[in-house]
């Protein structure tokens, strides 16, 4: 039998036709980015340029010990210098011109200038030891450094929300009081331990509202953007808090973390098996003839890349699965779908997210169930419970 096709989902004070346009310039600067992405590390490959680079290094560094991480560090800097134009465009121009960010110029560059500085720091020094283990483990390095992924993501986990997210906003205890409270009680009666409550000056980058839980351990904490706070009201709130929660309950953060950790001993072992045999038969044109040799990145970015291009629908997929079981998990905690639908509704507003993207995008993009798909399922559940009674969205 055939399946009966839902009529498109209105939402009030979204115009459809604008955020279908907002998405489809999105995804061309998307698809334009990784298309001169790849370009670049091709021209950076060929010619020997990588190679010539590290050589032009080897002879000006004072100690051989420096070759690899000053080769990193420049070919970090000027990747990021090349990419900016793009960058600027797309996270910016066009983010202003939908009214989704009041961000100044400089304001965006600092940012950005942040970001390179803190990859530098942590970047430089992981790519460093991995062309070590590299060198000295010819056989099972792969085994290795996959196996070093996990520690290190719990690692930077718990450290992100007191020593990195504080680079870009301000985090400050939630003046809200009453709020506050009722959070950390929805939160104690799923049993969920959380060091405070915070809101987040979000407003400096976008006007898209946010809501998450950060840290690990005795790091984790609510977040709320200002974004959120001054448009929404408190059950709409809650309603959010509550989806966040029940990623906490289900632990869907280890999920995640055992779910990168498989693929990423699996695109491990393919790059160890893919990489050596297509450096060899490269390598009159780069100049490079070993994995081993820190003038091969480029190549091995370049295989990497084409292997997450195909995890891409896998992770998409389950992001998926877990976003629509913490939706259900807020729906039976909060027992209110239509403050959920209204929630998702002003969500939709807000950051001029198309409803119903082609199927196409949601498949190979799609993190998260289409909004249209959440506000039914929200309001099927009112529907199903006799919960709850409808209210008019506001605005």
């Amino acid at each position: 039998m055939k399946k009966q096709r839902r009529e498109p989902i209105e939402i009030p004070g979204l115009d459809i036709a604008r955020a279908k346009r907002y998405s489809r310039i999105r995804l061309a600067i998307l698809a334009l980015s990784t298309v001169l992405s790849a370009a670049r590390l091709l021209w950076f490959a060929s010619d020997r340029r990588a190679s010539r680079l590290k050589g032009e290094i080897a002879r000006r560094a004072p100690d051989g010990r420096l070759v690899g991480p000053l080769f990193f560090a420049i070919t970090a800097a000027l990747s990021w210098l090349a990419s900016l134009p793009v960058a600027f465009a797309g996270g910016l121009l066009v983010e202003r011109r939908f009214g989704l960010t009041r961000q100044s110029d400089r304001a965006w560059l600092g940012d950005q200038l942040k970001a390179l500085l803190v990859g530098l720091v942590l970047q430089t020094p992981l790519l460093t030891a991995a062309y070590a283990v590299i060198r000295r483990r010819p056989r099972d390095w792969w085994l290795i450094l996959a196996g070093a992924t996990v520690p290190l993501t719990v690692v930077l986990g718990n450290l992100a929300p007191v020593l990195l997210m504080p680079l870009f906003n301000r985090f400050t205890p939630l003046r809200d009081e009453a709020l506050a409270e009722r959070l950390r009680d929805l939160a104690n009666q799923e049993g969920v331990r959380i060091s405070d409550v915070y809101e987040m000056d979000m407003s400096r980058q976008s006007e898209k509202p946010n809501a998450m839980f950060t840290g690990i351990g005795n790091t984790r904490r609510i977040v709320l953007g200002d974004t959120l706070l001054e448009r929404f009201p408190g059950d709409e709130v809650e309603a959010v808090v509550a989806h966040e929660l029940g990623h906490q309950v289900h632990g869907d953060l280890w999920r995640l973390i055992a779910f990168g950790a498989g693929a990423g001993f699996g695109l491990a072992w393919l790059l160890a098996r893919i990489a050596p045999p297509l450096i060899r038969r490269t390598s009159e044109e780069t100049g490079v003839d070993d994995i081993a040799d820190e003038a091969s990145l480029p190549v091995l970015a370049l295989v990497m890349g084409a292997l997450g291009l195909l995890l891409m629908p896998v992770q998409a997929a389950f992001s998926r699965a877990i976003e629509r079981r913490a939706d259900r998990f807020a729906l039976e905690a909060t027992q209110n779908g239509e403050a959920y639908a209204r929630a998702m509704e002003r969500l939709a507003v807000q950051s001029l997210a198309d409803p119903e993207p082609p199927r196409p995008v949601v498949f190979m993009l799609g993190s998260h169930p289409p909004i249209a798909e959440r506000i039914r399922v929200a309001r099927d559940f009112d529907e199903r419970s006799g919960s709850g009674v409808r209210i008019v969205a506001e605005g």
